[in-house]
């Protein structure tokens, strides 16, 4: 028993801990790997929705019929157009599109249509999807106005669901900013998707430890400690005087197999001397 104990301690253990260190490093490296492939499709299907509206609004008359609501040019017309061209907008880049303009530039039939989805001095105008307020609040927009940049990357939570929400300036040649249009995307990358990238690689990693543990176990145990085991026995006989019995170790291999015959020579060398 001491001596399979000590076998255990000095070969499965270490081996055991071998594997358990080179396994969580290999799922820790495959996890972050996921989580990485995942950011970049992210960031690939953000910079694909930036592109589509810049193309939208260069080859379709979107720039032209947000300045004439902005400027109150035929606003109920050009705001049933500005319906159309975001329902397009939207198939186009799989997202829900809104846009959002400063109160004192709406004409008060606009403003009327559009009061609900105010935001202090803003109000979205108008959006694809059910309920703007989920994905805009008044700190998003000063955050937004701040910004210099092409365009403005914020990121919300609500009880379920993580998004993405893509604000892209909409500009008169003087610079001024006629208002934002504004891109909703439900992040691929959520935390619910962490956590359950996370479970599934705990969960694998897990069962392969516990399989390769167990096939380790049955292939020491076969070949290794029963192997040591049976010759320790067979030598403590020998130095007692019991020469009689043959030397046969079953699943022997490699070096203990060369041990074995070892031992087994030397049973017939003291077999023959004590005769």
């Amino acid at each position: 028993m001491k001596i399979e104990l000590g076998l255990r301690a000095g070969i499965a253990l270490p081996l055991l801990t071998t594997l358990i260190i080179g396994m969580s490093i290999l799922v820790g490296f495959n996890y972050i790997s996921q989580l990485n492939i995942i950011k970049e499709q992210e960031i690939r299907e953000i910079e694909y929705s930036i592109n589509t509206t810049n193309a939208f609004l260069e080859t379709t008359s979107l720039y032209q019929i947000i300045g004439g609501i902005t400027n109150n040019i035929n606003a109920s017309e050009n705001y049933l157009n500005l319906e159309k061209l975001l329902a397009k907008l939207k198939k186009a880049t799989n997202s829900d599109i809104g846009f959002i303009t400063r109160r004192n530039q709406l004409s008060e039939e606009i403003y009327q249509k559009s009061a609900k989805n105010t935001f202090g001095e803003w109000i979205s105008v108008y959006f694809t999807g059910n309920e703007p307020k989920i994905f805009i609040s008044e700190q998003s927009i000063n955050k937004l106005i701040q910004t210099k940049d092409k365009y403005f990357l914020d990121k919300i939570s609500t009880d379920d669901k993580d998004y993405f929400i893509i604000y892209i300036p909409i500009k008169e040649q003087t610079g001024k900013i006629l208002g934002y249009i504004y891109i909703t995307k439900e992040r691929i990358l959520s935390t619910f998707t962490i956590f359950k990238i996370l479970g599934v690689n705990v969960i694998a990693y897990i069962v392969i430890l516990i399989i390769i543990s167990i096939l380790i176990g049955y292939g020491m145990h076969k070949y290794v400690i029963n192997p040591i085991i049976a010759l320790t026995n067979a030598a403590d006989n020998i130095s007692m005087g019991k020469t009689s019995e043959k030397i046969q170790i079953q699943n022997a291999r490699g070096e203990i197999a060369i041990l074995a015959k070892s031992i087994e020579r030397m049973r017939i060398t003291m077999k023959k001397l004590l005769e």
